[in-house]
């Protein structure tokens, strides 16, 4: 191998599968990832992966080198994020991962009197439902509506998240108030679509009505909420998807709660930047009166491995 972007670039279509996801991933052209792929191949003198109809599969060879090659990606970052966590200035870049939702509604209202309060430090907000890989970097701190957290990350418990039952008050007028949960077997529900039926609380939807009883279903809570607002049905939601519109049904079982965590790489924890970020969000998020009713009397817990 010449350097070590050969390994990156064969990691990323090892990956994807394919030139044209590596390339999305390392933001990079289609024609510079075949350039580069071939190169690799004529200075090792081997097929590092079969082209099939499906995508690119790695050879025996090239699983050989893709061993080698997440053995170097781990001491890369490993080196990286060691360094990283020595870092005690209040400034750089910090990349924050978390829903649409939170980076909308209760993080960018915080991030004014963050730049004003630090303002050499420039966030990166990448909003996603799926969850960034901390160990490879992808984010340095995530703010995560969860159940369990991963053990492998440290950080705070900010504030539990219970689920309610919830409709317009348009819906309401014209179908009456569901008060509790056997009531809404008389109802039109608003439902997930089969990967987001992960989420206890659709998977409890599916197996307790019948399928017809769902009128519209969706894959984000977002469009869920928004739905429910234009009065389509009776929708289930986490108390930070609360917004003007929406009456409060009734509470679900507590068996569906979760909570928003500020979550970090262990090796990140001693970062400045990032604990400032995380400090920062962990108050103003406590403050918030929208959460304020779901604080837990407990307060702040640790998260698995956290010291």
């Amino acid at each position: 191998m010449a350097d070590w972007e050969d390994l990156r670039f064969f990691l990323a279509i090892a990956r994807a599968g394919s030139l044209a996801g590596a390339a999305r991933a390392l933001v990079v052209n289609h024609s510079t990832m075949f350039r580069r792929l071939n190169a690799m191949e004529d200075r090792l003198g081997v097929r590092l992966f079969e082209r099939l109809p499906q995508g690119y599969v790695t050879t025996a060879a090239g699983e050989e080198v893709r061993r080698h090659a997440e053995a170097a990606e781990a001491a890369v970052l490993a080196a990286e994020r060691s360094i990283a966590g020595g870092d005690v200035r209040l400034s750089g870049e910090i990349r924050l991962t978390t829903a649409a939702n939170l980076a909308s509604d209760y993080v960018a209202p915080l991030m004014p009197a963050f730049r004003q309060r630090y303002p050499g430090i420039c966030v990166e907000i990448a909003t996603s439902d799926t969850d960034f890989d901390m160990g490879r970097r992808e984010a340095d701190l995530a703010l995560r509506a969860t159940t369990q957290p991963p053990e492998f990350l440290v950080g705070r418990r900010v504030v539990g998240v219970p689920w309610s039952a919830f409709a317009s008050s348009d819906y309401i007028a014209r179908r009456g108030r569901p008060r509790e949960v056997d009531d809404l077997a008389r109802h039109e529900l608003i439902g997930a679509d089969a990967r987001f039926s992960r989420l206890p609380a659709f998977a409890w939807l599916r197996e307790t009505f019948p399928a017809d009883a769902v009128v519209v279903r969706a894959s984000e809570l977002n469009t869920m909420a928004a739905l429910g607002l234009a009065g389509v049905g009776v929708v289930l939601l986490p108390g930070d998807q609360v917004r003007a519109g929406l009456e409060r049904l009734f509470a679900l079982d507590a068996r569906f709660d979760s909570a928003l965590w500020l979550l970090m790489h262990p090796d990140l924890r001693h970062t400045a930047r990032i604990k400032a970020l995380a400090d920062f969000l962990y108050e103003g998020l406590r403050a918030d009166p929208r959460l304020l009713p779901y604080q837990s009397p407990q307060g702040p817990l640790p998260a698995p491995s956290a010291s």
